[in-house]
């Protein structure tokens, strides 16, 4: 078996005349097939920005995104693959570096974006490296290029059976015309597209061999551990450094300040050394005095308090289908309640190490990121220096789940490398990711619904209280934007609807977390469509089914957009309630519980089996799961985005909430802040509903139904309506 190749970032650059222009710098790794005979050339012909060919018939694949666990490294060359007519186990992959020219595109991650974005540039790449091969062999045996064909790395004359392979047209085809516009596959010629594939790097993750930011070693780096301000806004007044500086391999005690870059989410002392250990060591001596700030008196729960104040008041009216009020009037039946959402941390299993070295005349940057674009931009607004000057180089990370869209460890890391004179690897702890964050929003929302006397929802009003994410991260746009889309059900199925908005200032940093509106919107909205089904004595997949009506396209002008489509929800959710045996009666203690949403573009929906106990101890025994993403391109990738989906909502449903109390975050590590283990995690049975749609998110897709899921079977089995996550023993109790 051959050994999967890995170069360093500059072992070799190709130079090639492109569709786009302009050089590629490569770094050729992981093999398709990791047992495959694929012998490097590392001069490959580049038929355009996305592929290149060696005289071996290798087939190289640019990979301009980052990987973080959504497997992006493999299913984006799937797509290219199968529309070029390559053979799978001759593709490798080359990480493409950040690119100044936006010629791929944006090369950040979030959103559930990557696939959904790249699925026509990515196929018209494939199909142009086709037609250019086509061509080629063509040429060489003077027919028309319509008279051939390829399939599986050759090109294909059917008139006389000759046949060419991809690597012997590989120069001819790199000097073709580019063709406008070629001809995509039809689906039912997909051939990679649709089948399961183990990810790229599945053998060096489980050999231990993958690279990660931490990972990172340069020669005369130092390792640096920053104290920051205990409390939101604090300075540093004084600093005693000899305790720090006694520690031996410290080397330097160096300031962070705030002001250095907006993105710098709190002032700080680094202590620089010559490794790990020594700079934690040497953080754990440092004497800072800590000033007052306005921060000290921010809490999570006098900001709930406030909320329960506010939402008694009518919000800014952000969507008003027909008249509420009148069909509220009119209403036979009126139910309302209240639901609230705690602050949460994203705690990715890495926590995330980030490496700077600003010279008079350049900035290299390595680390875990999910918008290199803006960290580019960070080091040029730091530095002064033009955007050539700055190489971003982007590593694979263990995990962020929208924590870093926010790039505060890139800005502190080169704002300390300018400061140091010297590179450095911020290294963060377990500890400093959760109590220096970007936090998901609090929030309180009150539901309130009328139906008619046959039982048909006729009212809805949703209003809502938080601390709004844009209100922190960007003023220029409404605040409302990033805690609503009023696109989401039940708006367009409800003929009299309301929703409504009060933001509340908070100096808590907030940012987007996986699933961002959604997870805290679909909690509040399954959960009370739940309550509203039992009140009305209706089942609750049914109540659901009907205010979905006739299969329709509703316009939804939000991220996932540009229409919702009633008919994919519904199949979802049947699907889900299909499997898990919904509406047969069941002897043991278990219960189960629905909820289903459309979150960026696709349709997931979740049946929770449940068990409580006498003390208010929630067991999770199995989560069937279904989803529609549009056509899956690796349906192995798909299935791991909905396990990882529900293992990571079932940790912030059960177990997390980030507390602040006078303007400190009080979690601290895994044993105050737990996520689900292994022995916890339920039987997820998965459906993947057949689709002919293009694909859309699918990262993010899974996690908004598991809460509101999970809450309606503990109603189911006790009778108690659980309306605020976590549901510990504790919340039981107080909602029992």
């Amino acid at each position: 078996m051959t050994t999967p190749r890995t170069f360093s970032r500059r072992s070799f650059l190709v130079a090639s005349t492109s569709a786009a222009g302009g050089l590629l710098l490569s770094i050729r790794v992981f093999p398709a097939d990791a047992g495959a005979k694929v012998a490097p050339s590392l001069a490959p012909h580049w038929l355009n920005l996305w592929v290149g060919i060696d005289p071996d018939g290798t087939v190289t694949i640019s990979v301009p995104k980052i990987e973080q666990g959504q497997g992006v490294r493999t299913s984006i060359p799937m797509i290219l693959a199968d529309e070029m007519d390559a053979r799978w186990d001759n593709v490798v992959v080359d990480l493409a570096p950040l690119r100044g020219d936006a010629a791929y595109g944006w090369q950040g991650v979030g959103g559930s974006t990557t696939i959904w974005t790249l699925w026509d540039p990515l196929r018209q790449a494939g199909a142009t490296a086709r037609e250019m091969l086509k061509a080629a062999g063509a040429l060489q045996w003077e027919v028309e290029s319509s008279e051939c064909r390829t399939e599986d790395r050759w090109v294909i004359h059917p008139a006389t059976g000759r046949r060419l392979s991809y690597g012997a047209l590989a120069r001819a085809a790199s000097e073709q015309p580019v063709p406008r516009d070629p001809p995509l596959k039809d689906a039912s010629e997909f051939r990679i597209i649709g089948t399961s594939r183990d990810l790229m790097e599945s053998r060096q993750l489980a050999e231990g061999s993958a690279e990660f930011a931490t990972d990172v070693r340069e020669a005369g780096m130092a390792f640096a551990a920053i104290a920051r301000a205990p409390t939101i806004g604090a300075r540093a007044v004084a600093v005693r450094e000899e305790g720090a500086m006694a520690v031996t391999d410290v080397e330097a005690v160096v300031p962070v300040h705030r002001g250095a870059h907006p993105m710098i989410l709190a002032d700080g002392v680094a202590v620089l050394a010559d490794n790990t250990w020594s700079a934690l060591k040497g953080r754990e001596r440092l004497e800072v005095e800590w000033g007052e700030s306005e921060g000290r008196e921010e809490t999570s729960e006098g900001l709930l308090e406030r909320f329960r104040e506010l939402i008694d008041r009518p919000g800014e009216v952000i969507r008003e289908d027909g008249d509420f009020d009148a069909a509220f009037r009119d209403a036979a039946l009126v139910h309302e309640a209240d639901y609230e959402a705690p602050f949460l941390a994203h705690a990715p299993m890495d926590p995330g190490s980030f490496f700077a070295d600003v010279r008079e005349d350049r900035v290299v940057f390595r680390g875990p990121m999910q918008a290199p674009e803006d960290v580019a931009a960070i080091a040029a607004q730091i530095t002064g220096l033009p955007p050539q000057a700055i190489d971003v180089q982007m590593h694979r990370q263990g995990g962020s789940f929208g924590r870093r869209l926010s790039s505060d460890g890139a800005a502190e890391a080169i704002a300390l490398s300018k400061a140091a004179g010297r590179p450095v690897k911020v290294v963060w702890t377990r500890e400093d990711d959760l109590r220096y964050g970007t936090f998901r929003p609090t929030s309180r929302h009150r539901l309130t619904a009328g139906l008619e006397r046959g039982g048909q929802v006729i009212a809805w009003r949703h209003r809502q209280a938080s601390t709004s994410r844009y209100g922190y991260q960007d003023s220029s746009r409404h605040p409302a934007s990033s805690e609503f889309y009023p696109g989401d059900p039940p708006a367009g199925m409800v003929p009299n609807y309301r929703l409504e908005y009060t933001p509340v200032d908070s100096l808590i940093p907030r940012g987007p977390w996986r699933s961002v509106i959604h997870s805290q919107g679909a909690f509040a909205v399954e959960s009370f469509t739940d309550e509203v089904a039992h009140a009305a004595r209706q089942d609750p997949l049914e109540l659901r089914l009907r205010l979905l009506g006739e299969d329709r396209e509703l316009p939804y002008s939000d991220h996932g957009g540009p229409v919702l489509d009633t008919g994919r929800l519904r199949r979802v959710l049947e699907a889900a309630a299909e499997r898990a045996g919904w509406g047969r009666s069941r002897e043991d203690d278990r219960a189960l519980g629905i909820a289903g949403r459309f979150t960026f573009g696709s349709y997931a929906a979740q049946v929770a089996e449940v068990s409580v106990d006498g003390a208010g101890r929630v067991t999770v025994h199995r989560i069937f799961a279904a989803i529609d993403a549009g056509i899956p391109v690796n349906p192995r990738g798909l299935e791991a985005q909905v396990e990882g989906g529900v293992a990571f909502g079932l940790s912030a449903a059960l177990f997390n909430e980030i507390h602040v109390d006078a303007g400190r975050v009080r979690e601290t590590n895994f044993h105050d802040h737990p996520i689900l283990r292994f022995s916890q995690m339920p039987e997820v049975e998965i459906h993947i509903v057949d689709s002919p749609h293009a694909p859309k998110g699918a990262g993010e897709t899974s996690v908004p139904p598991v809460a509101p899921a999970v809450a309606n079977a503990i109603y189911s089995a006790t009778g108690v309506r659980i309306r605020k996550p976590p549901f510990t023993p504790a919340a039981w109790r107080r909602y029992s």
